[in-house]
């Protein structure tokens, strides 16, 4: 008999297409004939932020909290994240878990300008870039201090148009990986290098939750796992628990696994503030893919003595 799994997500552009690309991994490494997959939209506080739900948190659980609470009571099966939108501390930690992260999308940011192929270098003095990003905002006022940073909210490609046809803005910062997903051509806008732009914690990747009793769907979707990206995301979320990490945080972090599949290197950081003067702490550790959340928490560690000094 045929297996109904309801997979629930945000109704954004950008929440369907990554939904649409889990369950077509999950029909791959599953039997068709096994499983009906049927996607939910879910309404969060992140969809409407005049919406006031004293059962839902705010905070980064604005976009995951509902979609979680409704999996949690058996009205989804499976739920589908941005990783980045989830906290570091899941206050359904018990009764849900993350049980699959499909590979990695790419973790770069990306320059959309209104002028093409203009970078980040090339913008005008004084240019007014668009990101509702205090990890971006940070890291664009280090690079370029001459740089407005204009804050801007909305789906993808509200954002963008806003950018186009708007007067307010020169250009607008977005997740690579966003764009690749809604299909989105960038061939003339510039793919940060993490040098300039390192990312959030967890950006490119999906989370893919299950309730912690099921273990039948828990089977189903762990085939979709990918080792790689879920060493990576344990190290850079263990750096963000560490730090305190939220959305009124700065921090950043990438960790990637080495060629061998055994070595580790996480990159990390996070802004201190001094006399009144903010500025960047960055750093990186290396190690081995046993070790991925000890090295997220031994870095973190290390970047908060070094914003005391």
């Amino acid at each position: 008999m045929m297996q109904t799994i309801i997979v629930g997500t945000r109704g954004s552009p950008l929440a369907s297409a990554q939904t649409r690309s889990v369950v077509d991994l999950l029909k791959k490494k599953n039997r068709s004939t096994d499983f009906k997959f049927v996607i939910k939209s879910i309404r969060t506080e992140g969809d409407d932020l005049h919406r006031k739900a004293a059962s839902i948190p705010t905070g980064k659980e604005m976009f995951t909290g509902a979609i979680d609470l409704a999996l949690a009571r058996g009205e989804i099966d499976v739920a589908v994240h941005s990783l980045k939108d989830v906290p570091v501390e899941n206050f359904l930690k018990k009764r849900t878990m993350l049980c699959a992260f499909p590979k990695r999308g790419s973790p770069n940011d990306v320059l959309i300008s209104k002028k093409p192929r203009e970078t980040l270098e090339s913008l005008p003095a004084r240019a007014k870039v668009g990101t509702s990003s205090l990890r971006r905002a940070f890291q664009l006022k280090s690079f370029r201090p001459d740089i407005e940073v204009i804050e801007i909210h909305g789906n993808v490609e509200t954002r963008i148009k806003k950018m186009r046809q708007g007067k307010d803005l020169d250009a607008i910062i977005l997740a690579e990986a966003g764009l690749d997903r809604l299909r989105i051509p960038k061939e003339t806008d510039q793919v940060l290098s993490t040098d300039v732009m390192l990312p959030a914690p967890g950006q490119g990747c999906l989370a893919v939750a299950t309730r912690s009793d099921d273990t039948k769907t828990g089977m189903v979707v762990s085939k979709i796992d990918d080792g790689a990206t879920r060493i990576a995301a344990k190290a850079e979320r263990a750096f963000s628990k560490k730090l305190g990490g939220g959305c009124n945080v700065p921090i950043a972090a990438l960790a990637t696994v080495g060629k061998n599949g055994h070595s580790l290197l996480l990159e990390g950081l996070t802004a201190s503030k001094h006399s009144g003067s903010s500025f960047i702490v960055r750093d990186s550790i290396q190690g081995t893919t046993k070790e991925s959340e000890s090295l997220g928490e031994t870095l973190a560690t290390r970047l908060k003595e070094i914003s005391r000094r």
